[in-house]
């Protein structure tokens, strides 16, 4: 059993598997700006520096697959020159809580990068759980995912070979800090993934979420989109959208000028319900709601800014 939390000279003494082996993996730890060495006169967990690391990339190749490892990730933002990979199957990312919102996390705690101008950011190809990091790019390319600062794909360099699933980002932020990238999230494909309380915001933003291919089972709630022209675009589904089961809602929120959903008229079956749309239900949607119900599209329980829970 690992010790219990004890008190020494008024500094927090944490259990005994921290920055070792513990009931759930391995823990290591993610200090950007300082080297990989704990701050001087600031305890932030007392471990080797084969345990704690200046990049995330590190932290994560010293995970192993399916072992529950977690990283910990300080605060202070990372500027990387390569596209970090997400590709250790059941791994924890968990940014250091301060004492600010939730929704500013990931703003001063972000993986960023100014040298990707036709690459992603980031890339994950395995279920892992995120909170409270940032994701911005550079990227300003024109492949499918349009931009994207984080993307949901099977990359090249990973061992997976059907598309991403199991992946759960919590009070992740996506700015767009005028870098380039022109969506913040993009999945190509995935299955049980859930995208909870997580911020967009940027005015270059043609869409916060971008959605194609073999997706089933993926829910985005408790969203929170703002300057951007779309919170989600959807592209083309496989099985022209028979096996694609969508849940947009609820809680889902854009501020004015930022629209609902653009469907591009890509067949699928999607649940939209629950959110609130700053704008009329005429321009929340790229079509009206009768034909995004033939697409598939099932819109109930929505509020609007001329419109109280009223889809027609």
């Amino acid at each position: 059993m690992p010790a219990s939390i004890s008190h020494s000279n008024g500094i927090i003494q944490a259990p005994a598997f921290i920055g070792g082996e513990g009931p759930g993996g391995r823990t290591f730890f993610v200090n950007a700006n300082s080297g990989g060495a704990d701050d001087i006169d600031v305890p932030w967990w007392d471990v080797d520096e084969d345990q704690t690391f200046s990049s995330l990339q590190t932290a994560i190749n010293a995970c192993v697959d399916n072992r529950g490892d977690t990283i910990w990730v300080k605060r202070g933002s990372e500027l990387v020159t390569s596209t970090v990979l997400f590709n250790k199957a059941g791994i924890r990312v968990i940014v250091q809580r301060m004492g600010i919102a939730p929704s500013m996390r990931g703003e001063f705690t972000a993986i960023y990068s100014t040298a990707l101008t036709s690459d992603p950011t980031a890339i994950i190809s395995q279920p892992c759980y995120i909170e409270g990091l940032g994701f911005v790019g550079a990227d300003t390319g024109t492949s499918f995912f349009e931009g994207a600062a984080l993307l949901l794909r099977v990359d090249a360099a990973s061992a997976a070979t059907t598309k991403p699933w199991g992946v759960h980002l919590n009070q992740c932020r996506f700015p767009g800090w005028s870098l380039g990238n022109t969506v913040g999230l993009a999945m190509d494909g995935g299955t049980n993934v859930l995208i909870e309380d997580c911020y967009f915001e940027d005015a270059a933003f043609t869409h916060g979420i971008y959605i194609q291919g073999a997706a089933g089972h993926v829910q985005i709630r408790d969203c929170h989109f703002s300057l951007g022209t779309y919170a989600i675009k959807c592209g083309a589904f496989s099985d022209a959208g028979v096996n694609t089961q969508l849940e947009f809602g609820p809680g889902n929120v854009t501020v004015l000028p930022t629209r609902g959903i653009n469907t591009g008229s890509n067949a699928c079956k999607a649940q939209v319900f629950g959110n609130h749309w700053g704008v009329s239900v005429a321009t929340a949607y790229d079509q009206t709601v009768d034909n995004m119900e033939i697409d598939g599209y099932i819109c109930a329980g929505n509020y609007y800014a001329d419109e109280e829970r009223d889809d027609e």
